[in-house]
């Protein structure tokens, strides 16, 4: 009984069905199940099904994609939502996880090119090694199951003697095999438990290492260089473990071991040598990099085998293509906001260039994306746990109402970094120093000197005694900004507006200027 599925799964539940021992009712069930993708049959005499009187027992196989702690409460609970709807009477008397098969051992073949006879001692030390790393492969590779024995070479090398699927044949004469560099397999145990303890001996290495890389990164006294005994204790270890599965030339093994030890223990030094804020710095970074990975299996729970990655190749161009025209708008809103909001100037006033109007936009937008990625990630792992469905619309409103917040916080954040930013000019102008710019916006402290007896100005009189911030003029009107708090609170009443052909700027040197 092989299910359907209408939709990708990683895990099989069977479960055990009691359906009321009438004809009808039988063949409407399995006719539900079935239509839904679901393996449906009756129970047979080797299953050893035991119902209740007035009830027949059907075996149903259902799909589930998620985690596999989940997954039967999942298909119960589809089985039993699907038969409340269709009116069933039925009752899920067992359920129970399909388990993978487990994978066999398999020994990994190479085949390459033999060292010739008539080499010296030098060059056949040199190709040794070489081929030891791959250096001298044909790219022919032959995989046998079961684990390496003399009667499996044997084995191959009468394969490769007798077949060719094209390409050079093989010539005894000329090639030879060798096994992939890996860790030794133990007898009789099984593909999960093997991959667990390579996973467990590699994390042990690496913390260890990263350890020790942290005290010499972090330690100012000469005996910090001790902490480099541990990697270079484990080093011909963990390089003899790493290539147990064959016999290998000991520089190889050595230079496994380096690499791995010698890799984790840099990165823990360049970790210590970075850090400034103690331990309590570490652990935040390590919380920081603990986040981000489960934000990035989150995203893989969420988008490995969906709707999106099935249409990817289209919805992809359908969200890039409104960027260019909405970019410019947001740059446009944001310019605006820091001009006419905070300093009172109109924004036409001053010229900025269009390519600043995508750069002021680009930090809203990776902020909006970090904050879809990570409800994306949290949507990931529901999914991944197969949220149930009387809390699946719940989680869904939620999901709504997260991103309508995620927006506004976005929205405020970068009106909160305008406001910043504009504080920054106005704080840098009242002391005297030149004002920071602002994507494309260039603030400059100038000194005013009217050309004439009398100078028409809006929220004049115009200083001249102290510098005043002029942004890049654009046509025939200037706008100043005037930054002493005499003039109020209100930065609007600390805008100047004069004619071009009635004043001249002169750039500020300090804070005050010469009458």
């Amino acid at each position: 009984m092989t299910p359907e599925a209408l939709g990708p799964y990683n895990r099989r539940v069977r479960l055990v069905v009691e359906v009321r021992d009438d004809q009808d009712e039988l063949e409407l069930a399995s006719g539900v199940f079935g239509a839904q993708g679901w393996g449906v049959r009756p129970a047979r005499a080797a299953d050893s099904v035991t119902v209740d009187d007035g009830y027949a027992g059907l075996i149903v196989e259902i799909p589930v994609h998620g985690s596999r702690w989940t997954a039967r409460s999942t298909a119960v609970e589809q089985l039993t939502t699907l038969a409340k709807r269709r009116k069933l009477d039925l009752w899920v008397r067992e359920s129970k996880l399909i388990p993978p098969k487990s994978a066999q051992a398999q020994t990994v073949y190479h085949v390459h090119r033999k060292v010739p006879d008539d080499a010296g001692p030098v060059l056949r030390w040199l190709a040794e090694h070489w081929t030891a790393v791959g250096g001298l492969d044909i790219r022919h590779t032959l995989h046998l199951r079961g684990e390496y024995s003399d009667e499996q070479r044997t084995q191959v090398l009468t394969e490769l003697e007798t077949r060719n699927i094209g390409g050079p044949p093989f010539d005894p004469g000329t090639h030879d095999i060798r096994r992939a560099i890996g860790p030794r397999s133990d007898a009789g145990s099984t593909e999960r438990r093997r991959e667990a303890g390579r996973v467990a001996v590699i994390s042990v290495i690496v913390l260890v290492c990263v350890a020790s890389g942290v005290l010499l990164g972090a330690l100012g006294s000469p005996w910090r260089f001790t902490a480099l005994l541990v990697p270079a204790a484990i080093c011909w270890p963990t390089g003899a473990w790493l290539t147990s599965n064959a016999p290998h030339p000991k520089l190889i093994r050595l230079g496994c071991g380096v690499v791995l030890t010698g890799s984790a223990t840099f990165a823990g030094w360049m970790w210590g040598r970075s850090e400034d804020a103690g331990l309590s710095g570490m652990l935040a970074g390590l919380g920081m990099v603990l986040g981000l990975g489960l934000t990035a299996f989150g995203l893989w729970y969420a988008l490995s085998a969906s709707w999106f990655s099935r249409n990817v190749q289209w919805f992809l161009p359908v969200l890039a293509a409104p960027l260019p025209f909405v970019m410019p708008w947001v740059g446009a809103f944001l310019h605006a906001v820091y001009l006419e909001d905070m300093f009172g100037i109109p924004a036409d006033a001053v010229h900025v260039g269009f390519y600043w109007q995508y750069v002021v936009a680009l930090r809203p937008l990776v902020v909006a994306v970090l904050f879809l990625l990570g409800l994306v990630a949290v949507a990931g792992w529901a999914r991944h746990f197969n949220v149930q469905a009387p809390v699946s619309a719940f989680f869904r409103l939620m999901l709504v109402l997260t991103g309508l917040v995620a927006v506004l916080t976005v929205v405020q954040i970068a009106l909160d970094d305008v406001e910043k930013s504009a504080d920054r000019t106005m704080r840098a102008a009242a002391a005297g120093h030149r004002p920071p710019g602002y994507f494309g916006l260039h603030p400059e402290l100038v000194c005013v000197k009217p050309l004439g007896a009398e100078t028409p100005v809006v929220n004049g009189p115009v200083p001249t005694g102290h510098p005043v911030v002029s942004f890049q003029p654009s046509g025939d009107t200037v706008w100043l900004w005037d930054p002493s708090p005499s003039r109020g609170k209100d930065t609007y009443r600390h805008a100047l507006r004069v004619r071009a052909e009635d004043v001249e700027l002169v750039v500020a040197d300090g804070g005050h200027c010469s009458r």
